[in-house]
């Protein structure tokens, strides 16, 4: 399977959401890269955290805004990022004791995995909070903890997401 890139075609169309993607996709490729070169293992442990903790922050961005917005298929999209989370508890330990068999399976999952997901399930996402004028609350909400943000609707009302 050859390198993977970001391109226009994995955009979702909300731009902090395409600005995660593109910084996976490229901690992605730096962690593919490394292990094709048989690079030390503690710059491979250091990619591998880099690219778990990115794709952890990303999901937990994601599954906010669709709770604010009250996404009506969030259970779906979360098991979809819930697959991933399992196998990169189950594979990170490995790479990072230096199983790069391990290693190299992980990356190939990820390169099958990740285009998909963001041209269906997150492409989805992406409309459903643009054709909800949810772009602004994106922005308010950004990376705080639930419980720290203040929940606007569109239309300017607030309310609790986690109901």
């Amino acid at each position: 399977m050859g390198s993977l890139k970001w391109t226009v075609s994995h955009a979702v169309f909300v731009p902090e959401i395409d600005d995660q993607h593109q910084t996976i996709f490229e901690a992605l490729a730096k962690l593919e890269q490394a292990l094709s070169a048989a690079r030390p293992l503690p710059e491979i442990r250091e990619l591998t955290d880099r690219l778990a903790a990115l794709a952890v922050e990303h999901f937990a961005h994601e599954e906010r805004l669709m709770r604010a917005a009250r996404y009506e298929s969030l259970r779906w999209h979360r098991k979809q990022h819930d697959a991933v989370r399992k196998r990169a508890e189950r594979m990170t330990p490995k790479i990072n004791l230096g199983d790069v068999e391990t290693g190299h399976a992980f990356i190939d999952f990820l390169k099958s995995w990740l285009p998909n997901h963001t041209r269906v399930a997150d492409r989805m996402m992406g409309a459903f909070l643009r054709n909800h004028q949810l772009s602004k609350l994106t922005i308010r909400v950004g990376t705080k903890p639930a419980d720290a943000c203040e929940w606007v609707g569109s239309r300017g009302d607030k309310f609790d997401p986690s109901t």
